[in-house]
């Protein structure tokens, strides 16, 4: 008991030192939870669309963060001991055991673990109510999806991390038996190893990862994407472990020789700094580098999803509704429900008349083309219900090809039609790319003159679409449901094979694109926000670690009169070093995979990137700036 209260009163007094890392755990554990708590949520996949599996992505996005919390844990953890030492072997010297020691390191750690996880779990309470509700507007849809708190989130979350600071406490406890006595009194004096590097290391860095971008790159002139992903993994990251090992000390040691800036101000206690770090912090830097590059780019790429996904659903759904059930009964009652519904009303409407015709001439793949074909008339009332220009007048040997890259057809200069026991053969006008009516399946269709049209009339079926604009249509769930029932009641015969088939509704297609792409984009801000959390606290160990180390140094440049502010320049200098290089590297990274993505998919890669970069170098500035204030409270201190 007596072990418990002193470890209790070590954390007390280093509240200040513990702060950060105790934040991180909490955000880490609050995270983790509040996407368990989505997952156990029964009302979310029965809400959402089915395809979407919410719950599965919300139990790969809590895996992640479990993986990477075992690795921040352990790795801040080890800081913490290292600074530590000296006091580990005061204790020793003072003639308290062993066992002693260990316990009152196994209780520290595990205090400062289990407090992070209680006040987590609660933070991750008020997370997953918050996240809901961000997943909901982010969605866009009028969903009702109740919040419950999951028992069995807590529980998975309790038993996880608990495990983990076990582990980490036994860790720590096992600390006073690695080392002699003079080493722990020595461990601030003892730098971490790292090679000098080597010029041909540091050109082979270069090579690596410029032919890991060129290479990425040829995707798009059509090499492999997962062979080609694959190969630029390898390079840029062996490239990127030999750019910090090896091209950054010598791009440092080339600044050293720049006489003229290396002797203003303090630069040469800043660079000299720099050099001698350099060395043990290549490791560290690679892997924030990497792992930056990692988050911008899932970010990057489900913000590339989402943009998408609006894309295609305008695309895809370009009226509120497009009914294809040519029954004058099902039509009737169709807009007397509409007529009756309070959350909606018509604005505009039109029917989509065809005549299905078969080609003459088989195709490529031994079958005739089908054809839809419809009168110019009919075409420009469709265009104007779209908002946008009409055609103009066509011959009635003439015809216009509509939205053929659905159907990789491009500029078919001529084609030949069955009617009767005629051919008609007709010249392409010109290709309009307009879809003219809701379908999730390639349209085949062709505009003839009002004058051919009546031709094809004579002896053949018309067939109708009735295309419908409502207001309100992103909150369309209610009235989906009766326009779903009214279409079963009244399909018949062949029709009731594919029921789903014969209404296409912008809600639908609205729900299922975005369902998806949204708890994309919500998964990789999240995940990516534990991992600046995490990355930006494990830069601010390393770096005050340092700080206690150089310390002596600059009390020494204090006492000999050096300006407290050209200490504070230095300071943020030389932080700013080991913030924003990695940063800068990541973001590259990131910019060249999103750059093939945004191409792949029709984006705009400087929206993208903007969306991505600035919340996430917003965060990180204020991560540096805090270190920054610590790193120079520390070296400045009296004692």
């Amino acid at each position: 008991m007596v072990l418990f209260n002193i470890a209790r009163k070590n954390i007390e007094k280093n509240l200040k030192g513990y702060f950060l890392y105790f934040f991180s755990i909490v955000f880490t554990v609050g995270i983790y939870y509040a996407f368990k708590n989505l997952q156990y949520n029964p009302s979310i996949d029965s809400a959402l669309s089915a395809s979407s599996k919410a719950s599965t992505a919300f139990n790969s996005a809590s895996f992640i963060i479990a993986l990477f919390s075992v690795l921040f844990i352990w790795y801040s953890n080890s800081f913490f001991i290292k600074k530590r030492k000296k006091e580990i072997g005061l204790y020793a010297l003072l003639g308290i055991e062993n066992k002693e020691i260990g316990l009152l390191l196994f209780f520290e750690t595990l205090i400062i673990g289990t407090a992070a996880l209680i006040i987590g779990i609660i933070a991750g309470i008020i997370f997953s109510k918050l996240m809901l509700m961000i997943l909901l507007k982010l969605i866009g849809l009028n969903l009702t999806i109740a919040f419950t708190i999951s028992f069995k989130g807590i529980f998975d979350t309790f038993i996880l991390f608990m495990i983990i600071f076990l582990v980490i406490a036994y860790q720590s406890n096992r600390i006073i038996y690695k080392f002699k006595l003079i080493e722990l009194f020595k461990a601030s004096s003892v730098s971490e190893k790292g090679s000098k590097g080597s010029k041909l290391k540091a050109t082979i860095s270069i090579i690596l990862i410029g032919f890991g971008y060129i290479n990425y790159l040829s995707v798009l002139r059509g090499m492999d994407l997962v062979i080609a992903t694959m190969v630029t993994l390898v390079t840029v990251v062996i490239g990127t472990f030999l750019f910090f090992g090896s091209f950054m000390y010598f791009f440092i040691k080339k600044k050293k020789k720049n006489e003229r800036s290396y002797y203003k101000g303090l630069n040469m206690i800043a660079i000299s700094q720099l050099l001698y770090r350099i060395k043990s912090n290549a490791k560290m830097l690679a892997i924030i580098s990497i792992l930056s590059a990692t988050t911008l780019t899932a970010i990057g790429v489900s913000i590339s999803t989402y943009f998408m996904s609006s894309q295609s659903v305008d695309e895809s759904a370009p009226f509120s509704y497009t009914l294809k059930m040519d029954n004058k009964n099902y039509i009737r009652e169709f807009e007397e429900k509409l007529n009756k519904s309070t959350d909606h009303k018509l604005i505009d409407k039109a029917e989509f008349t065809y005549i299905t015709k078969e080609s003459s001439d088989k195709n490529d793949f031994g079958y005739f083309d089908e054809y839809e074909v419809i009168s110019i008339s009919n075409l420009n009332k469709l265009l104007k219900l779209k908002g946008k220009n009409t055609a103009e007048k066509i011959g009635d040997n003439e015809f216009i090809h509509i939205y053929p890259k659905e159907n990789d057809f491009y500029h078919i200069a001529s084609i030949d039609i069955k009617n009767n026991n005629n051919n008609i053969n007709l010249k392409l006008k010109f290709d309009l790319d307009e879809k003219l009516y809701n379908s999730m399946t390639p349209q085949n269709t062709i505009v003839v003159s009002d004058g051919m049209f009546k031709q094809l009339e004579l002896n053949n079926k018309l067939n109708n679409y009735y295309i419908y604009n409502i207001s309100n249509q992103k909150d369309g769930e209610k009235f989906d449901k009766i326009v779903s029932d009214l279409t079963e009641k009244y399909a018949i015969g062949d029709y009731k094979k594919s029921v789903d088939s014969l209404v296409d509704s912008y809600y639908i297609t609205f729900k299922d694109a975005f369902t998806t792409s949204e708890i994309m984009v919500f998964i990789g801000v999240f995940v990516g926000l534990v991992f600046l959390v995490c990355t930006g606290s494990v830069i601010f160990f390393k770096l005050l670690s340092e700080g206690h180390d150089e310390a002596p140094r600059y009390n020494v440049l204090k006492k000999v009169g050096v300006d407290k502010d050209d200490i504070k320049l230095t300071v943020y200098k030389q932080v700013g070093m080991n913030f924003f290089v990695p940063l800068l590297v990541g973001s590259i990274h990131s910019i060249v995979a999103n750059y093939v993505v945004c191409n792949m998919l029709g984006q705009n890669i400087a929206i993208v990137m903007g969306w991505t970069l600035i919340p996430y170098s917003i965060i990180y500035i204020i991560y540096y700036l805090i270190t920054s204030k610590f790193y120079f409270d520390i070296v400045t201190k009296n004692n």
